[in-house]
């Protein structure tokens, strides 16, 4: 059977010289006789974000053989409840900092680099062993793409955070040299965070930031002494998955 990637971003321009704003985005790995009902769903989408119409509207169809795509078991699921933002924080920071080692300043260093992932697209690829930010395009990052839920329902283009997530954190944390992900929604209405690792799982933490936030960013936290940055980074970008998510009902 072959499958079509599909892929949707709209933007808003921002002013003169000043470029364009990240509105919304999405992707899905359907069937052939999907393709037109999704595509539609996703412009919908587009067209109703708390962040504004968007000027621009891109939508990329692309053919994906059955043979070329990984399918993935999804990470455990834990879910931290917290009473504050900051508390949700603390709750992170506390999890993903061990795993970084003792010479890369833990708490502190982690606020540092989210604070750098506000403006960007991407995500931040992080060298924990040598402490130096690998992404090619500092400003762009990296983009973990081309991936989907096994046996989600295929015309459905509504925003699901939970399932977006954990499909794309499950990709993450099987990409070679992957330590963890450390990630804060950039949608204002949305306040939950989480982090992941193949050790830690899935960590849902359901307060990140303050409703209204329309700050977020994504942490890719990766160990140069196991596998090259370009490794990394081509299995990110170009290897098709999909991540078979148990059912929660």
């Amino acid at each position: 059977m072959d499958y079509y990637s599909l892929k949707m971003r709209a933007s808003q321009h921002v002013g003169e010289g000043e470029g364009e704003q990240h509105i919304s985005g999405a992707e899905r790995i359907v069937g052939r006789d999907s393709v037109e009902a999704v595509c539609s769903a996703m412009v919908r989408r587009a067209m109703n974000h708390s962040k504004g119409d968007p000027d621009f509207i891109n939508v990329k169809i692309e053919k994906v053989h059955e043979s070329d795509i990984q399918v993935l078991k999804a990470l455990p699921v834990t879910r931290v409840d917290v009473e504050t933002w900051q508390e949700g924080l603390e709750k992170a920071f506390g999890l993903i900092a061990p795993l970084m080692g003792s010479g890369c300043g833990l708490r502190k260093k982690l606020q540092e680099l989210l604070r750098e992932t506000f403006p960007m697209r991407g995500a931040m690829l992080y060298d924990i062993a040598t402490g130096e930010r690998l992404e090619p395009d500092h400003e762009r990052g990296v983009r973990a793409t081309y991936m989907d839920s096994l046996h989600s329902s295929e015309v459905d283009g509504c925003k699901n955070h939970f399932n977006e997530a954990i499909v794309l954190a499950t990709k993450v944390a099987n990409a070679p040299g992957m330590v963890a992900e450390f990630c804060v929604s950039d949608d204002p209405n949305y306040v939950t965070g989480y982090v992941a690792s193949k050790e830690l799982g899935y960590v849902r933490i359901m307060k990140m930031k303050e409703m209204g936030d329309e700050n977020g960013g994504r942490i890719f936290l990766f160990d140069s002494r196991k596998a090259s940055a370009e490794e990394c980074i081509e299995y990110l970008q170009k290897k098709k998955v999909l991540v078979e998510i148990a059912d929660r009902t």
